[in-house]
C-alpha cells in the first residue's frame, strides 16, 4: 500500500483549543512535494500549515452475479 502526504491546518484559538482539519486539495507522493507547498502558503495568525501521511486506499468496483447491483471496496486486505 503507497502512502500519500496532505497538507492540514490546526487553527488554534485561546478559548476553543485547536483543532485539526485536511485542507482541500491534492495529495502528495512524497514528503518534500508536500512541504514545498507548505512553504508557499501565506501565513496567518493562530493557523499552522503541516504534512500529514496516509495510506492511500485504491477504490475498485466488483459486480455481483446478478449484475443490476454493484459495491465499491477499499481492496484493502
Amino acid at each position: 500500500m503507497m502512502t500519500v502526504y496532505f497538507v492540514v491546518m490546526t487553527m488554534c484559538s485561546g478559548m476553543e483549543g485547536c483543532v485539526e482539519e485536511r485542507r482541500p486539495g491534492d495529495a502528495y507522493a512524497s514528503r518534500e512535494e508536500c512541504m514545498t507547498t507548505v512553504s508557499a502558503i501565506t501565513r496567518r495568525k493562530g493557523v499552522k500549515y503541516k504534512c500529514k501521511s496516509e495510506p492511500q486506499w485504491v477504490l475498485k468496483e466488483d459486480r455481483r452475479v446478478d449484475g443490476i447491483k454493484s459495491f465499491v471496496t477499499s481492496g484493502a486486505k
